[in-house]
């Protein structure tokens, strides 16, 4: 009696087998020789160019492209006859590919042959249609976010403008009413009102550059010198310009400075708000009685670290994420909400410096805010 045919064993696959896996692969496929005669193709490469295999088979390889591109694919044609195995390495051409309706599709064509000197030739396509439609769609996107960006740029720049000449006026009719410059106030309970009105005025002022500050960052449009700065003496000099205000509100400020520390590369303006913005936030959240303690340290990995910690109630979530927030109404809980955007900007602006930014919390420790100087210039 004839044998029967011995079923393939488990990691070997026959001819059916092979032509399952092709079938069901998302490229498209066809097989062909020399003089571009179409032998055969997968149901994806069926489905791509609206052919069935009985009219793959008539067709040419030149049917399957817009005429524009048919000379680049004779010209890869011809190289994988003469590269022989080092084809292999080809990575491809992208092409305009004609369908079975007349219609033109983005492709990627890859071109082989099945075996060296074989008469057998490949080709692996895969449509870029949805490649390049999410392309444009992500372009236009991004068009459009920049171009809202740089709208509320504007409108912040002219609302700046607008807001300035009032204040201005506020600010300075305060400050005559003050010294008294015309005769007594009467009260002094509206001197303590006229100096109210002046610290109002010009706490609104500081929070319209600090928003256009934010937004010159986010629309590209803040202009940074990079150079190398002493981090230890733009503490001290920024510790000594918040040590009045730590001493109204009743907090001591240490400062640990590291003796070896390298500069850092970063914008001395940006630098010097950086560090008064984070002395004064943790001023505001230390208690009265409490400490501001201001370090700066070489980390294992040759990074500058600047770190400020108060020795307040620790910020939960909540009040971390109503702080970083610039237009986020806080909650009656929130110790941070009183910030205005000084925290949201300072994170801006250490972004903007190539540093990072990190705030930890927890336990009674307080708050601890970390910046990370990655580019620190070597010491020579």
């Amino acid at each position: 009696p004839l044998l029967a045919p011995a079923e393939p064993q488990a990691g070997h696959a026959d001819a059916e087998e092979l032509g399952a896996i092709l079938d069901t692969a998302a490229e498209g496929i066809i097989m062909f020789d020399a003089e571009g005669n179409i032998h055969s193709c997968n149901r994806s490469a069926e489905a791509l160019f609206g052919y069935d295999g009985d009219e793959f088979v008539t067709r040419k390889l030149a049917d399957l492209f817009a005429p524009e591109s048919q000379h680049g694919i004779f010209d890869y044609l011809t190289s994988l006859k003469s590269a022989g195995v080092a084809s292999l390495l080809d990575h491809g051409r992208e092409t305009l590919g004609r369908v079975r309706q007349g219609g033109i599709i983005p492709l990627s064509v890859t071109m082989g042959r099945t075996r060296a000197d074989g008469p057998n030739f490949f080709a692996v396509f895969r449509d870029l249609s949805q490649t390049r439609k999410s392309e444009g769609e992500l372009r236009e996107a991004r068009r459009l976010a920049e171009r809202a960006a740089n709208a509320k740029s504007d409108m912040l720049a002219r609302i700046s403008h607008e807001l300035r000449t009032p204040l201005n006026a506020i600010i300075g009719f305060a400050e005559v009413m003050i010294g008294e410059r015309f005769g007594a106030l009467g009260n002094e309970r509206y001197v303590e009102y006229m100096k109210d009105i002046r610290a109002s005025g010009e706490r609104v002022i500081a929070i319209v550059n600090d928003l256009l500050d934010l937004s010159r960052i986010e629309t590209g449009k803040l202009d940074l010198a990079f150079a190398s700065q002493n981090l230890n003496e733009m503490v001290e000099s920024c510790v000594a310009v918040m040590q009045p205000q730590a001493n109204r509100e009743r907090i001591i400020i240490r400062t640990s400075l590291a003796h070896t520390l390298p500069p850092v590369v970063a914008d001395a303006r940006a630098l010097r708000q950086i560090t008064l913005n984070l002395i004064g936030n943790s001023i505001h959240l230390a208690n009265a009685g409490g400490q501001v303690i201001v370090s700066t340290a070489l980390s294992d990995f040759g990074e500058v670290m600047l770190r400020v910690r108060d020795t307040g109630q620790s910020l939960n979530d909540n009040e971390v994420a109503a702080a970083l927030e610039p237009f986020r109404a806080p909650t009656p809980s929130d110790q941070a909400g009183s910030g205005g955007v000084s925290l949201s900007l300072t994170k801006a602006l250490v972004e903007a410096n190539r540093a990072k930014f990190q705030i930890r919390t927890g336990g009674r420790t307080g708050t601890l805010i970390e910046v990370t100087f990655v580019h620190a210039t070597a010491r020579a």
